[in-house]
């Protein structure tokens, strides 16, 4: 007379545990194999779509933040030191250009002398000294020519944009 389910012995359980469990999950496996197979590709290609996306945002991301924390680290220290470290500020070995035009229109004189000579820093202490209308000139110069952040900022600041 078998045993009911519930009256078997620990070994009966042992028994249905370690030998016809496995058996029966390996006969289910070998029916379902193909379909197993399927599930598993599908789960490893979204996977890697989800990886992706992930890894292209972040990345994208990262550059945005990076970019805005020199950005921002640039300007203090222009703003504390008056020092610009920028790639726009001059090197000792860049050609000096010495004109007050424009060079769009030569009738157009800058306010600041030797403008297009100077380093960012050395024009942002300026500008609090000029009239907006010279402001004015100034940033119509810059947007034209080196579009440097430092100066186009500090003419914000003062007409109340920032």
């Amino acid at each position: 007379m078998a045993a009911k389910r519930d009256e078997s012995t620990p070994t009966d359980q042992l028994v249905d545990l370690l030998v016809y469990a496995p058996v029966g999950i390996a006969l289910e496996a070998v029916d379902n194999l193909p379909k197993f197979i399927a599930r598993g590709k599908s789960q490893v290609t979204l996977g890697r779509f989800v990886a992706r996306a992930a890894a292209k945002k972040g990345t994208s991301t990262i550059e945005s933040l990076g970019e805005r924390v020199v950005q921002e680290a640039g300007q203090a220290i222009v703003d504390l030191f008056g020092i610009d470290l920028s790639r726009d500020a001059p090197v000792e070995d860049e050609p000096i250009v010495s004109p007050r035009s424009t060079g769009s229109s030569p009738e157009t004189v800058l306010p600041i002398p030797e403008y297009d000579s100077q380093a960012a820093a050395q024009i942002v202490k300026l500008l609090g000294q000029l009239t907006a209308e010279e402001r004015e000139l100034v940033e119509t110069h810059e947007r034209a020519g080196r579009n440097r952040v430092t100066i186009l900022r500090k003419i914000e600041q003062l007409r109340g944009d920032a």
